[in-house]
């Protein structure tokens, strides 16, 4: 099940509930927080001496329990305290009077001297700020922030890197560049967003004894797409299928100088698990790549220019529209406006369709027309696209691309895959899933046109439209990753993608425990 995300509203809810309408002690929880730090610290990086910097509020008290743990421990603690004891929270004095004689306090008049007062230290644990704040840090908290990441030391932040904001994930001002992050009940939106996907560095997430219906609430409809979530969506596949058991995919791509779009396309349909792949391009780009695409049916369409789709296409592509069980739409096609006629009647076919790149640009704000669709519909723009599909600046769109994606599924009633770092996929009902996976290795012409073949397979196959939008994002950015790793993201290409996706579905087969075995045939006798 995916992992839910919250804003800091809606964690203070649950924070308050569950403190004044379900009686759990607040500084139970505090000291349950302190305890989840301290394993993190201890287990993750072995200190023989920790420097914690706490400010005032719960974040200071969480870091005053860590403080009292890791000293009763047996290890050395030096603690920078940015403010006076009686500025803290009633929770956090309660807890700074806990403090062993041990726990050696440095004034916060220090701060400037913080190399030299935590030199020895092996670590640090940020504890200044929590997910509260609005707008820069700056003073004597912005100070200690700038010297703890110029330190070179490991930082462990609690529950978000001070200075990042909990639900836009940006950084304004001074930030923790946090090693690990440990975040309390469920993790908040902003790690996993702009800024926070670099500097929350490897997150845990804490359970600290929240009531399960409170931190599982069907209201909050914001999730972290995993592995475990794309392996659940594939489709499985019986050991007595045969190709048309594993559906057929028609993808309507290419166009003159755009070959490598359909190629890319239907290339990865064919790599997805999908049994047949019908490639309807331009006669001219079929030519190019027949001797590629061999395992393809290859479906070249005549068109009175020649170079790209038009409505003379549809005698050509009408009878593999009544063969095929899904359509790859868009990739390369161009804008003409022949070819944005095509499409029009093309969207209006009753079939799943992952609609992408030039077919978007055809639709434009006709796409809010897309209501009509009966059949599972993805949608997968990137935020230029995006931005002429609702009418809006592109940047408005990276200003809230949750916001974005949902309004679009909403009004349009379809599946939106929002392209971009942490990708975000959002449901006409309101639900997004967002992708963990970062890599600019992605960042190159063709990568989404693998995607949009991935998606395409998975929708041929039988998966409903947001699970294969979200295993396809999340899988693609797998694949991606494996490229980075032994390649580097500087070099990577969308066929170095391409080329990874059978050993990624090959994982997550394996997540999924639905991975094909040998059939083994032994003798027994009976004596």
């Amino acid at each position: 099940m995916a992992v839910k995300l919250v804003t800091a509203a809606q964690m203070r809810e649950i924070d308050r509930i569950a403190i004044q309408e379900r009686g759990v002690p607040g500084l139970e929880l505090m000291e349950r927080a302190g305890r989840c730090v301290a394993d993190v610290v201890t287990q993750v990086h072995r200190p023989g001496c920790v420097g914690i910097v706490t400010g005032k509020g719960n974040n200071a008290g969480d870091g005053l329990v860590v403080a009292r743990l890791l000293a009763e421990s047996g290890t050395r603690i030096r603690l920078l305290l940015l403010t006076l004891r009686e500025n803290l929270s009633e929770a956090g004095r309660e807890n700074f009077d806990k403090l062993s004689p041990q726990v050696e306090i440095v004034d916060r008049e220090q701060v400037p001297n913080m190399a030299q007062v935590l030199a020895d230290c092996d670590i640090l644990v940020d504890a200044i700020l929590g997910t509260g704040i609005e707008g820069p840090v700056r003073g004597t908290f912005g100070e200690a922030i700038a010297l703890m990441n110029g330190l070179g030391k490991p930082i462990v932040a609690i529950d978000i890197p001070s200075g990042l904001h909990a639900d836009t994930g940006l950084a304004e001002g001074a930030c923790v560049r946090a090693t690990d992050t440990v975040t309390m009940g469920l993790p908040k939106l902003g790690l996993v967003t702009n800024d926070g996907a670099e500097m929350c560095g490897n997150i845990h997430v804490a359970d600290i004894g929240f009531p399960d219906d409170l931190t599982q609430d069907p209201e909050i409809k914001t999730h972290l797409i995993g592995l475990g979530d794309a392996a659940g969506a594939l489709p499985r596949r019986p050991i007595s299928g045969h190709k048309g058991t594993f559906g057929s995919l028609l993808v309507i791509a290419g166009s003159h100088g755009m070959s490598g779009a359909a190629y890319l396309t239907a290339a990865t349909a064919l790599q997805s698990g999908t049994g047949l792949v019908y490639s309807a391009f331009p006669e001219r780009v079929v030519d190019m790549l027949s001797s590629r695409l061999i395992e393809a049916v290859k479906v070249p369409v005549a068109t009175a220019k020649g170079d790209h789709l038009t409505q003379d296409a549809w005698e050509t592509l009408e009878p593999y529209l009544q063969k095929a069980d899904a359509v790859a739409l868009g990739p390369g096609i161009g804008t003409d406006e022949e070819t944005a006629r095509l499409v029009d009647e093309l969207v209006c076919q009753d079939l799943p369709m992952v609609i992408d790149a030039d077919a978007l640009n055809c639709l434009g704000q006709k796409a809010l027309y897309l209501t009509e669709r009966a059949a599972p519909t993805v949608l997968t723009p990137h935020p230029g696209e995006m931005g002429r599909l609702l009418g809006i600046a592109t940047s408005e769109v990276q200003g809230d691309r949750i916001g974005t994606a949902t309004r679009l599924a909403r009004e349009a009633k379809v599946v939106v895959l929002l392209k971009g770092a942490q990708t975000a996929i959002a449901h006409p009902d309101g639900r997004c899933y967002l992708n963990p996976i970062s890599n600019t290795g992605l960042a190159k012409g063709g990568s989404g046109d693998v995607l949009t073949g991935l998606i395409g397979g998975l929708l041929a196959q039988g998966c409903p439209a947001l699970e294969a939008a979200c295993a396809g994002a999340y899988l693609h950015g797998l694949a991606g990753n494996r490229a980075r790793a032994e390649i580097g993201a500087r070099g990577m290409t969308a066929g170095d993608v391409l080329n990874r996706i059978p050993a990624v579905l090959r994982m997550a087969e394996e997540e999924a425990g639905i991975a094909e075995k040998e059939t083994r045939i032994s003798s027994v006798s009976y004596k």
